[in-house]
């Protein structure tokens, strides 16, 4: 007992040290949040996040671009938008046909424009990124003006935006369109209520926005719909969110004008573009045929569409767009309504796993995200004449969670170590001399690592051997590759004058250490091996020439095809060796 009276008062001593340099830090912050809560710096403050935020996630993508770790949806758009700069119609050999069919991203035919006189692919990028970090703008506002939130509360929101991590996975994931509308979205929410402002609303703001709200609503709204057609969706939401928040005619303008894109993009710009089809109906196949149909389908069967929508893969995914910002949305649901029904149609596409697959699909999330968090701080807080106090400890509880989900989840996490990207090993460099090798006006298929180098000529295509994988007696089975070597074969150099070959498909199951096997087929084809990394011995470089090489001597043992099955002997067939067209 005496043990325990004694330490009482250490006790006592230490809890009252730590309850003193607490009310010193709660007063610094106090002060330093006074002086910054002027006009002046509210006006450039969130300028000054935005120009870090943007240089912070440009030299993330670049470096990521410069170390080759960009892929086909990079190549594609790419490809299209040289296109566009040529005089030409968007209609790439990557993506099979019109790519303004797949998304209906008119926003391509500006960027086109924009990349003929530009470096292509990393303007590209760096706009993506330029696009991400202007978002703080918005934001600040949006929490400023009608969060009624302090500088500190305001501050953290922006910063948890900054590191939140599908910003990071939009960033450094390849090009898609849909990214650039994450700005013109939390614009035109932000125009939305300038529209009508509340009687709450900071009177020194009401003469400058209002008048110029409903322009600055239009364009935002028009320039999110040329990013991405079904982000009308999300733009018919936000307009029901504006007429529950009485603001009726912005609201009514952003519901019928997103509805009316929406039904014009599918029923007529994408499907005329894709001679009759609708190819974003794709993964919802078992529902309808047409976008009522589907519809008609998804409500019909509902339990059937909760199962494909519920799967662990896309709760997961929901709770990494939730959690880093304290779950506080589910606070103020009202104001995630406006994602929610083309989020969940997104969850229902067949996207394939990876934290970065999924990244532009996030997009319409990722806005309202935040914006329920600013009013479910609102929420949260006590006003205090004009301005809303948050309890200091959920606003250290939010900037804590954001780092941790950052860290654990974010693409750009210290653990991928970022600092080192950028760099280019002897595969890359021997992987940027193959390519000069190839003559700019002639076809090649390349593997996925190269294509986004390749992407400024009419014919690039993917060298993917998982061609032809069914087509068995029962089509969920796959046909081992050695019965059907002759149909890769004769498809992967088709439409093709040029092979690049990297051999980090060794790496890809069942071809391990059977690359080799390729080759000797291929010179048996007509194709010559151009170059070849000595050193490395890892890209290579064919070109069909039409002389035949050498039958190798039969082998005593059966030939391991790519290591899924045996033949007795090695064959040129019909098929593979009429592969090559009239040009080749």
């Amino acid at each position: 007992m005496s043990a325990i009276s004694t330490s009482l008062p250490a006790f006592e001593r230490l809890r009252s040290v730590a309850e003193r340099v607490w009310e010193r830090i709660d007063r610094s912050m106090l002060r330093l949040q006074g002086r910054l809560d002027t006009p002046s710096y509210d006006r450039w403050l969130p300028y000054g996040f935005a120009i870090v935020q943007i240089t912070v996630l440009i030299t993330l993508v670049l470096a990521r671009f410069h170390q080759l770790d960009h892929g086909v949806e990079t190549a594609k758009y790419a490809q299209a938008a040289w296109q566009i700069g040529e005089d030409l119609k968007p209609v790439t050999t990557l993506a099979g046909g019109n790519l303004i069919a797949e998304q209906g991203s008119l926003i391509l035919y500006p960027l086109g424009l924009l990349t003929s006189v530009l470096p292509r692919i990393e303007t590209l990028l760096i706009i993506k990124s330029i696009a991400l970090g202007l978002t703080i703008i918005p934001l600040w506002r949006l929490a400023r003006r009608h969060g009624l939130l302090g500088i500190g509360a305001t501050s953290t929101i922006v910063f948890a935006y900054s590191i939140y991590t599908y910003v990071h996975n939009m960033n450094v994931a390849d090009f898609a369109p849909a990214v650039l509308a994450v700005p013109a979205l939390m614009w035109a929410v932000l125009s939305g209520f300038d529209a009508k402002p509340d009687r709450t609303m900071q009177q020194n703001y009401d003469h400058q926005v209002r008048p110029r709200a409903k322009r600055i609503m239009t364009l935002a709204i028009i320039f999110a719909l040329c990013c991405r057609a079904d982000l009308g969706l999300a733009v018919a939401g936000l307009g029901i969110l504006l007429l529950i928040e009485r603001r009726r005619w912005v609201g009514l303008i952003a519901l019928i004008v997103g509805l009316c894109w929406f039904l014009i993009a599918m029923y007529g710009l994408q499907r005329g573009l894709s001679d009759g089809a609708f190819p974003f109906l794709e993964p919802y196949v078992e529902f309808g045929d047409t976008p009522l149909g589907v519809l008609w389908g998804i409500l019909s069967h509902p339990v059937r569409f909760a199962q494909i929508v519920g799967t662990q893969a896309n709760f997961q995914i929901l709770v990494t767009l939730l959690a880093p910002v304290l779950f506080l949305p589910l606070t103020a649901p009202r104001y995630l309504m406006p994602a929610m029904p083309l989020y969940v149609l997104y969850m229902g596409a067949d996207v394939p796993p990876g934290r970065l697959r999924e990244a532009a699909q996030t997009v319409p999330m990722t806005v309202f995200v935040f914006v329920a968090t600013v009013f479910a701080l609102k929420r949260t807080g006590r006003i205090l004449v004009k301005q809303v106090r948050v309890e200091r400890r959920i606003i250290l509880a939010l900037l804590l969670t954001a780092i941790v989900f950052f860290v654990r989840d974010s693409s750009t996490t210290p653990y991928t170590e970022p600092w080192q990207w950028g760099g280019r090993d002897e595969t890359d460099l021997a992987r940027v001399d193959a390519i000069e090798l190839i003559p700019i006006d002639e076809p090649v298929r390349a593997s996925v690592s190269m294509l986004p180098l390749l992407a400024e000529r009419l014919g690039v295509y993917e060298l993917d051997f998982s061609i032809g994988e069914f087509g068995g007696e029962d089509p969920e089975i796959p046909v081992p590759l050695g019965d059907r070597l002759n149909d890769v074969i004769a498809e992967v150099t088709s439409d093709v004058d040029w092979l690049l070959v990297d051999r980090d498909l060794e790496s890809v199951e069942g071809l391990e250490g059977q690359i080799d096997t390729f080759r000797v087929r291929l010179g048996e084809l007509g194709w010559e091996l151009q170059s070849k990394n000595p050193g490395l011995d890892r890209i290579e470089v064919y070109n069909f020439t039409g002389i035949i090489g050498a039958v190798p001597v039969a082998q005593e043992e059966p030939v391991d095809l790519f290591g899924f099955g045996q033949i007795d002997e090695v064959e040129v067939g019909d098929g593979a060796e009429g592969s090559q067209d009239a040009d080749g």
